[in-house]
């Protein structure tokens, strides 16, 4: 399959168990080809892209006004430390403070995800320019 398949298949699956062995049999490739092609695609191992997806479904979520807990429920975390972990990690800052800034207008234009974004759109068009 073209990566881009499984690239939209996990944007559009965020919310449920996604791993190399699921993604590998929903394909029908071997879970080495989809790891090292993957990799080779975005930048990203398929871990790494799955949980910074989720991160920024999470923050889009959050935005809006969605609770904290909920918001990471609907972006795919099984539990909320995991789902904490990574958010504290990746923006430097928990979840409840990231609820405060927001409602102090710090964030207003989303600029905590802004880096990763860019990561991730970098990736997909590196993805898309790859023909692949």
């Amino acid at each position: 399959p073209k990566m881009e398949e499984v690239l939209k298949y996990v944007t559009s699956h965020l919310e449920e168990e996604l791993s190399v062995d699921l993604l590998a049999k929903r394909f029908f490739i071997s879970r080495y080809y989809l790891m090292h092609r993957f990799k080779d695609v975005t930048g990203y191992t398929v871990h790494q892209y799955i949980s910074q997806k989720r991160l920024l479904r999470a923050g889009e979520l959050i935005r809006q006004g969605v609770p904290v807990m909920k918001a990471a429920e609907q972006a795919g975390f099984s539990d909320y430390s995991t789902f904490y972990r990574a958010f504290k990690q990746e923006y430097q800052i928990s979840p409840k403070e990231f609820v405060l800034r927001l409602k102090e207008n710090a964030y207003q234009d989303a600029s905590i995800p802004r880096r990763l974004r860019d990561r991730l759109e970098k990736g997909c068009k590196a993805q898309r320019h790859s023909g692949q």
